[in-house]
């Protein structure tokens, strides 16, 4: 360990004896960026000074972050709890033991696998709308090439999974609340019918429109979305009654009717392709109709300022995560 690493270490005890925590979690940071081994406890030997300044290190940075998300306490109760329970100062059960997002959970927000496109704000219209350029969109999706599952964090190490990278592809129109490239290159009644759809608002985690396509034989194992705060809508383009969606308990197959889903991905949800064609769909995040205008304003700003924050402090969190 360098003098200068020795030094910071010797001045986050002097900021902590007095008091001055903003000042500690500072140096923390500048520790973790200089070494980011020491406040890691999955690496090197684990002395009784380290383990005290791993937990410091991340109990500093949840007071800091809920301090900076305090405003979420006077939009409502359950984001207050949601608050709460996303840096651990509370538990709050899932309402369903199939529901369990890996992100932001909201208590108390009235969930169901399946909805109904007419129970969201004007996406049922929005969606008639959009048949005229469904053949555009096909169009599109025939040229996905990037695989989807490379879109996800900590993917589990199967065979399932690993197989699915070659059968799982996409393009993206927007992303993260930004217009893609392949967004650019649609014709301009397209686009504007796009900048028109009811999207749930949330950068950097949503909303996503993107173009979906999964080859024949293919299977997506179950997984959880990221929150019960958005839904998600398929809007079929090339389908067959042999493709499925399965959310919690419940299984959809695609028949000749061709009709869009509406689901909340944070329950626990599969998909199948047993056809001899690939299954074609568009794919979007919208708002759950649960919640207040004020929640949804709420959790965009709430989304903002957390992106920021795990640009530094943030990524001291769960820095404890696993110590006995």
């Amino acid at each position: 360990m360098t003098p200068l690493y020795l030094s910071t270490l010797n001045d986050i005890e002097k900021m902590l004896s007095k008091g001055d925590f903003d000042q500690a979690l500072s140096l923390y940071v500048t520790l973790n960026s200089q070494n980011s081994d020491y406040l890691d406890s999955r690496s090197g030997k684990m002395t009784r000074s380290r383990f005290s300044h791993i937990q410091n290190a991340a109990n500093l940075a949840r007071r800091d972050g809920y301090t900076r998300l305090q405003f979420m306490e006077s939009v409502s109760p359950r984001l207050k709890k949601s608050l709460a329970l996303f840096f651990g100062v509370e538990f709050h059960p899932f309402q369903n033991e199939l529901q369990k997002p890996s992100f932001f959970y909201i208590p108390d927000l009235p969930s169901k696998p399946f909805y109904q496109a007419d129970e969201v704000e004007g996406l049922t219209d929005w969606i008639v709308e959009l048949q005229s350029h469904k053949d555009e969109l096909l169009n599109v999706g025939k040229r996905a090439n990037v695989k989807y599952v490379g879109e996800f964090e900590n993917v589990p190490a199967t065979e399932t999974w690993d197989k699915l990278r070659d059968e799982w592809l996409s393009t993206h129109l927007l992303k993260e609340g930004k217009n893609c490239s392949a967004f650019e290159s649609l014709s301009l009644a397209l686009r504007n019918e796009l900048e028109n759809a009811p999207l749930a608002f949330c950068p950097p985690h949503a909303p996503e429109v993107f173009l979906s396509v999964l080859k024949p034989g293919s299977y997506i194992p179950p997984h959880y979305g990221i929150s019960n705060c958005k839904l998600t809508v398929h809007i079929p383009l090339q389908v067959t009654e042999d493709a499925s969606l399965t959310v919690g308990e419940e299984t959809f197959n695609w028949g000749k009717a061709n009709k869009h889903l509406v689901f909340d991905d944070s329950f626990i949800h599969s998909a199948s392709n047993k056809s001899d064609k690939e299954r074609a769909v568009l794919i979007l995040d919208v708002w759950n109709p649960a919640l207040t205008l004020n929640e949804r304003e709420g959790i965009t700003q709430f989304m903002s300022i957390l992106s920021k924050w795990n640009e530094g402090a943030g990524k001291l969190m769960n820095l404890d995560r696993g110590l006995g």
